[in-house]
C-alpha cells in the first residue's frame, strides 16, 4: 500500500534474483507458467520470503510473516484467525503449487518450509 519507486525497484531486484535460482530452460519454455505462479499476492510474498531465508522455517512462522506482509502491518497486529487463514491457504494452495513447479521441496504434512534453493549458474 503506497509503494514508492524505491520499493518497486527493490521488489523487482528480489524477483529477478529469485528467477535466477529457477532453471532458465523452465523459464523460457513456460514463461506463462511463471506469470501464473506469481500472479497471486500471497504467493509473491511467499516466494520473496523464502528467497530471503537461509534456514528452514516453521509453517506457523511463515504464515505469520505472509499475513504481516499482505496486510502491510507488524506481527503484533496479525490476529490468530488471519494467521490460520494464511496457513491453510499455504498448505492447500501455495506450497503445493510451488512444489509442482519444482521451486521448492514440500509435501502435505510438512510443518517446516525450506528456503528456496539458490543454484548458481554454471559458467561453461
Amino acid at each position: 500500500m503506497g509503494e514508492t519507486p524505491d520499493d518497486g525497484e527493490r521488489t523487482l531486484a528480489e524477483l529477478l534474483e529469485f528467477l535466477e535460482a529457477v532453471d532458465s530452460d523452465t523459464i523460457t519454455s513456460t514463461s506463462s507458467a511463471v506469470y501464473k505462479l506469481l500472479e497471486d499476492e500471497q504467493r509473491r510474498h511467499l516466494v520473496l520470503y523464502l528467497a530471503e531465508r537461509e534456514t528452514a522455517t516453521p509453517l506457523s512462522r511463515v504464515a505469520l510473516e505472509i499475513a504481516s506482509r499482505c496486510n502491510d502491518t507488524s506481527f503484533t497486529h496479525v490476529t490468530p484467525a488471519e494467521q490460520e487463514e494464511i496457513r491453510i491457504r499455504l498448505v492447500q494452495k501455495h506450497l503445493p503449487r510451488l512444489a509442482d513447479y519444482g521451486v521448492l521441496s514440500w509435501s502435505y504434512g510438512d510443518e517446516i518450509v525450506k528456503p528456496i534453493p539458490r543454484a548458481p549458474f554454471s559458467e561453461e
